[in-house]
């Protein structure tokens, strides 16, 4: 295998430098991962400032962060569940039969993922009409024709953005972290250049090209760098089999777990809707630098860990689990707690960094920064709580997890009921962090008996 992607530049060489400088093992991962997700988030900034720059605040944008917010919602709930349900399976199917059967394994269970973006693109472009019609009803009917033809336009999208995480995913299966972070960084470049380029004469249509070019260019890069690990990349036109089955299983019920976790946002929403003028903005902007967090770390732990425990899982090292598992949650609780204690403490001196400017006044710092001090509580519990989650998918106990996440759903929304009465709207934010704490309990002590289930059967 060459070193030598292309002349002048070397994917290979690129990623051990980083792997140098970040180190090896769980923890060099973990902070090669995040320091990844940064750099997509810089990216992304910039690509903003030149959207920005050219679009302003019109109509014409308005339209397109409506239809790509749904194309974005059905790509990465693809995304994050086909990585859950994937990778453990993956990487049992290259412990017991080798490379060979890691790579029959991807090409059986291709068709019914590609089978399934396809399908949710052509429903995205077949009902874009009426889709605008509930999510966009007070736009005047001009703005609302442009959002139907953007996001029939972006129905593309979806199925390279899930090819992009068919592919990322295999790479983050085999340890190839950094190769996978930096080819996430294209959508957004490429999206900065097109605009930057040619938004003159084409438009808001620009920001659909954009998207479109920069998922298929990370679907083609991860492809490309699959294949170079020796796996290959193009579905067998076969029955997918039993693993492949259980792959798509797996998959319809973290996709289900996924879409109740994402509700309870929605439903805080609702619930700060009827607390009065400028709840709902005050519940958003507290959530705006815990979200930031929370998507880093999460991000960077969720992706390190489930290919961990799925290799201890496939190397039948049960002990050694159940060990990390303590090690792990103990380190991430603490860790946690101290970036939870950390932000309550200048909650109130970054708010009125941030935010306090113009129309927004003293009395909004004072609201939003107690808002933003419970929200920070959830911390602990919603890391935690990725970690048990990895772990119980690394075992294959993927009901076990759409359980507690309809339980939280249920949670949540009466502590939101009960807690804004009592509190306002800063009871809300406390309900998710008590939430999350719930949860994080209720996985780890799942993680611990499915790991016992394991070990005595083991000892059968």
């Amino acid at each position: 295998m060459s070193d030598v992607d292309e002349p002048g530049f070397s994917f290979t060489a690129a990623r051990d430098a980083i792997v140098r400088r970040f180190g090896g093992g769980l923890l060099g991962a973990v902070w090669m991962v995040a320091a990844g997700a940064a750099a997509t988030r810089v990216a992304a900034m910039f690509k903003d400032l030149v959207v920005a720059n050219r679009f302003g605040t019109g109509d014409a944008l308005d339209a397109f962060l409506i239809a790509f917010a749904l194309a974005v919602f059905l790509a990465g709930s693809f995304r994050s569940a086909f990585y859950s349900a994937f990778v453990p399976r993956f990487l049992e199917a290259g412990a017991q039969r080798g490379p060979d059967g890691a790579s029959e394994f991807l090409q059986r269970a291709l068709l019914y993922p590609l089978t399934l973006l396809v399908a949710l693109a052509a429903v995205l472009a077949l009902c874009a009409k009426p889709i605008v019609e509930v999510v966009a009803g007070a736009f005047p009917p001009d703005k609302r024709e442009l959002t139907r033809q953007l996001m029939v336009a972006l129905a593309p999208f979806v199925v390279l953005d899930g090819v992009a995480g068919i592919y990322t995913a295999t790479l983050n299966a085999r340890g190839r972290f950094v190769t996978a972070a930096m080819v996430a960084t294209f959508p957004p470049l490429m999206t900065l250049v097109v605009v930057a380029s040619l938004s003159g004469k084409f438009g808001v249509y620009t920001l659909v090209g954009g998207a479109v070019l920069g998922a298929a260019l990370e679907a083609l890069a991860s492809a490309a760098l699959v294949r170079r690990e020796g796996i290959r990349v193009l579905p067998a036109i076969v029955r997918p089999g039993f693993e492949g089955m259980e792959v798509f299983k797996a998959f319809a019920i973290l996709a289900g777990g996924g879409v109740l976790m994402s509700a309870n946002t929605v439903v805080d929403q609702a619930m700060a809707a009827t607390a009065g003028g400028g709840s709902v903005a005050a519940l958003g902007f507290a959530a705006k630098i815990p979200a930031a967090v929370l998507g880093l770390a999460g991000l960077a732990l969720s992706t390190t860990m489930l290919p961990h425990y799925a290799g201890l899982v496939a190397g039948r090292r049960w002990s050694e689990m159940a060990a990390a598992l303590r090690r792990h949650a103990l380190r991430v609780a603490g860790a946690g707690a101290g970036m939870a204690l950390m932000l309550a403490l200048v909650s109130r001196p970054l708010v009125r960094l941030l935010f306090e400017h113009g129309s927004f006044g003293p009395a909004d710092t004072a609201r939003v920064a107690t808002i933003q001090s419970l929200y920070a509580l959830q911390i602990p519990g919603f890391l935690v709580g990725i970690v048990a989650a990895r772990f119980l998918n690394a075992l294959g106990r993927d009901r076990w997890i759409l359980a507690v996440s309809v339980s939280n759903f249920v949670l949540n929304f009466a502590g939101d009921w009960v807690l804004l009465r009592w509190m306002g709207v800063p009871g809300i934010a406390l309900s998710t962090s008590l939430f999350y704490c719930v949860a994080s309990t209720s996985l780890i002590v799942l993680c611990r008996r499915a790991i016992r289930e394991k070990a005595s059967l083991q000892t059968l």
